[in-house]
């Protein structure tokens, strides 16, 4: 089975930037925001110096800046894909022309909401 290598055209070094200037203009300090989204004293500045924030965290980051997800990440693709995202890209992979064709049609009648869940 081949590994899949994700990466980014952005360095997440922009993502970095937007979350320290959201958390300054918002008046938080680093161990105050890294209290509110339940991480550890340190993460706030490593996320801020461009190390890697975890997918799981950026749904409290964000709501903790008061921002959607999207807007705090703009132009940084600095998340890396969960293990089940991997999978399922493995599995999508593996898929003959007509299958990934299947797939893709199901995946947007569901995001077109045509499709009962």
């Amino acid at each position: 089975m081949q590994s899949i290598v994700m990466t980014t055209a952005v360095a997440p070094r922009s993502l970095g930037e937007r979350i320290q200037r959201r958390r300054r203009r918002l008046g938080f300090l680093q161990s105050e925001l890294a209290r509110a989204i339940g991480c550890g004293p340190g993460a706030i500045s490593r996320f801020e110096r461009g190390r890697r924030v975890p997918r799981e965290v950026l749904p409290r980051l964000a709501a903790a800046l008061q921002v959607d997800v999207r807007d705090l990440l703009a132009d940084a693709a600095a998340i890396e894909p969960s293990r089940e995202e991997c999978e399922l890209l493995q599995a999508y992979r593996a898929l003959p022309d007509s299958g990934q064709a299947e797939i893709r049609s199901l995946m947007a009648a569901l995001a077109a909401g045509r499709v009962a869940r």
